[in-house]
This record gives C-alpha cells, structure tokens and sequence, in this order.
C-alpha cells in the first residue's frame, strides 16, 4: 500500500517539506521529523520520504510592522512579493501604483501603507495597501481602493499569513499601526482568499452588501454552452449575430491595443453612460481618466484589457478588466443603445470574450460585483465578501456601529464619502 502524508515543517527561515511515499513506515516518518525539528541537518533515516528545504520569507516573530507613506508598489520586492501570494489584479503594482499616484491625491487620501519586514533582513513579508481619509469629521483608514476595486486583501504568502495572525504581538504592533484614524474600515474581503480580520484584534464584522460572481467554462466549451447555458439564449446571440453580418457586413470584436484606439474605445463608454445610472464613477474626470490612462498603461503587459466590439471600424460596445495570470475582472461596460440596441451587444461581446478566454487556455472570467440580470444568462457563481472594522476612538465606534448595523443610517454616511459600500 502506498500513500502520501506532507508535513511542512517553518524553522529559522527555513521550509522543510516531507513527503512520504511509503505509508508502512510511519515510524521513521515520526522519528525523521523529531531529529529535523532537533538539528535540521540530521537526515539519517530517511529514505522513506523525498524532502526538499526552501527559503521562506521569514516568521512571524521576526517581524516587524511600520507605516510606510512612501512605500513604492512598483518597486522589485514589491513585485516579487505579489507575485508569490495568490491574490487578484487588484492588489496588482501597477494598480495600486496608479491608484495612489492619481486617485488619492485627487480625492484628499493621503498614502498610509502598512508593512511587516523581517527584523534582520528587512526582507518585505507583508503589505496592507491603505489610505488615510476624512470621512465628516472623523479620519478613517481605508484600503486604497476608492469604489474601483471589487477585492481587497493583505498582501503576502498564505503561509506568512497564517503565522502573523497567530502572533499576539504582532497583532498588536498591527493595531497601532492605525494610530491618527478613528477607525480602520476595511471592506470587500472575499472568502476565499485569506481572511484580514485575523490580522487584528477587536473587530466588528458584516457581510458585503454585493457578492462577486464569475463564469467559469470547464475544459469543454461546448459543453459550457449546450449544458449550462439556456440553449434559446445562445440561439438568439447566434441570430443577432448572423443579422448584423446582414445589415452591416460584418462586425470584430478584438482587445483595442493603440493609444488612439483606448481613448475612442472609453469615449464611447463615458458618452453612453453619461445620465444613464444614479451615480457613475466614468460621469467624474478623475475617475475616467484614471480608468482610461490605466488602460493605456497595461495594454501592452495584459494587465489591462479594453475589448471592442466594432461595426464598419467604430466602436459600438466596450468591455473593460483588469487581468492577473488566469483572472480576468470585468469593471466596465457600455454599448451604443441608440443605433445597436436590438442586437444586445452587451451579452454579445461577454459571450464573445469568454470564448476567446478559452481558447487561449482560460477557463474563469469575473463579472465583478452584484447579480445584475444579465449575468444569470452565463450561469455564474458566487463569492460572498465581507466587511469589518477596528474602532479607535469612540467616534469611530459610533460610525462603524452604523456602518455595520443600520443600513438606513450607513447611506446617509455616503454624503461625506460617495464610494462606501
């Protein structure tokens, strides 16, 4: 009988992982870890198991917590930090560098980023992307995210993670760390990723108010599409198709790549949803252009993908995200209802993109925040996401009392900071 029992064991900065290839010797796998844990470079005995011993990025009691309000997100440790932890595009460097280079400022944030660094090294461990703001009269510290992110998280190795949230002091060095703000509010944690709260102690929860939903296609699209999806929907994408090849000989639907071909793909955004929503981020010029320089900036990489559905070379549909290894988070959409409406080119360039998706070998694609109609017709799935708060002073308990609890009395809140939610 054979078997498989992994171990991993964290000792001086070290990660010694077993593997036990022979569940008859248990025993030796037993007295192999007590001599590793002893002295790590005893190995007799040992033939039982493959092992394999790789730096980790130090422990828990070897960090320590600093606010650093210049700290650089396109920095190389940065980067490669990022780059270990399994996280969205949202805490990606060139996101969070443009959000603190051209979003806080312009919306009275100051850049309030909190780090946790190996004592002896300095070696980057953990980062929470934070900004201080006045919310009223009250400072409340936030994630950098301003209504433009639909996740937020504590960047850094689930591993790392885990030991920071069991250490007391650290814990505590974290807590002060929000020193100058009546309360810390950190919203739209998803569940599953590492949950933050653990990082802090006394904090008051609630569920997120939107969920995220995402389709994902299996490794048979057609089976996607015959089995998942109503069959008289994909039929009807298929006529309206086939009509606008009638009526307009032809149509593309391809990733705008120029300059020139971003910023007439977003003023088409910004003109058909100008008026068309209570309250649309593309309807403030700090926001479109934040959305329209970042589209610029990561066209080339990928990390920033603007698709066009053209008719006759115009563009008659955009649909914006921001993307990150195999994820792609769509953020924005917007289609010229006045000349195009009739062929629901909305549903059309979503079904188009997930079929490009998976046929370059992606399989999920993220349709961002609250069940809207129509991503029910692409069968999506949900993750819940939550929000909590530490309170520092008694104003700030008062707020995030409300926030949690009264719903009423959280959207008067909104008057003094339009994107909480």
């Amino acid at each position: 009988m054979r078997g498989v029992v992994r171990n991993a064991i964290p000792l001086q900065g070290y990660s010694i992982t077993l593997r036990l290839v022979d569940s008859s010797r248990r025993a030796t796998f037993a007295r192999c870890r007590r001599r590793i844990c002893g002295r790590f470079n005893r190995f007799t005995d040992c033939t039982a198991m493959n092992m394999m011993i790789t730096k980790t990025p130090g422990l828990a009691r070897d960090g320590v917590v600093a606010v650093e309000p210049d700290f650089d997100f396109q920095s190389s440790e940065y980067c490669a930090l990022f780059a270990r932890s399994d996280l969205t595009p949202f805490q990606s460097p060139l996101w969070l560098a443009s959000i603190h280079r051209d979003l806080a400022p312009a919306l009275g944030a100051r850049q309030h980023t909190v780090t946790v660094r190996d004592r002896a090294s300095r070696e980057l461990l953990a980062v929470l992307p934070l900004v201080i703001q006045r919310l009223g009269l009250l400072k409340v510290i936030q994630p950098a995210d301003f209504g433009v992110c639909d996740a937020n998280a504590v960047v850094g190795e689930t591993v790392v993670l885990e030991a920071l949230a069991r250490d007391p002091r650290l814990r505590q060095e974290l807590r002060a760390s929000l020193k100058g703000a009546g309360a810390l509010l950190f919203r739209k944690v998803r569940r599953d990723g590492f949950d933050v709260r653990r990082l802090f102690d006394g904090v008051a929860t609630s569920v997120g108010e939107n969920a995220g939903y995402h389709s994902d296609t299996g490794d048979d699209f057609e089976h996607w599409e015959r089995k998942k999806l109503n069959s008289q929907f994909t039929k009807k994408l298929g006529q309206l198709r086939r009509q606008i090849e009638r009526d307009f000989g032809g149509y593309d639907i391809r990733l705008a790549r120029t300059e020139g071909e971003i910023k007439d793909a977003f003023a088409l955004l910004q003109r058909v949803n100008t008026g068309r929503f209570e309250s649309s981020l593309l309807d403030d010029p700090v926001f479109a252009d934040f959305y329209r320089n970042y589209a610029i900036a990561g066209a080339a990489s990928g990390q920033a993908q603007t698709n066009v559905f053209y008719v006759k070379d115009e563009p008659m549909a955009v649909l914006f995200g921001i993307a990150h290894g195999d994820q792609c988070h769509m953020m924005l959409i917007g289609s010229d209802m006045d000349r195009m409406g009739k062929f629901s080119l909305g549903l059309q360039i979503y079904h188009a993109v997930i079929k490009q998706r998976f046929e370059a070998g992606l399989q999920r694609l993220d349709f961002g925040l609250g069940n809207s109609g129509y991503k029910s017709r692409f069968r999506v799935e949900e993750t819940l996401l939550d929000n909590f708060s530490v309170s520092r002073s008694p104003a700030g308990l008062l707020m995030t009392t409300v926030y949690h609890r009264s719903k009423p009395l959280k959207n008067r809140l909104r008057r003094f900071a339009e994107r909480l939610r």
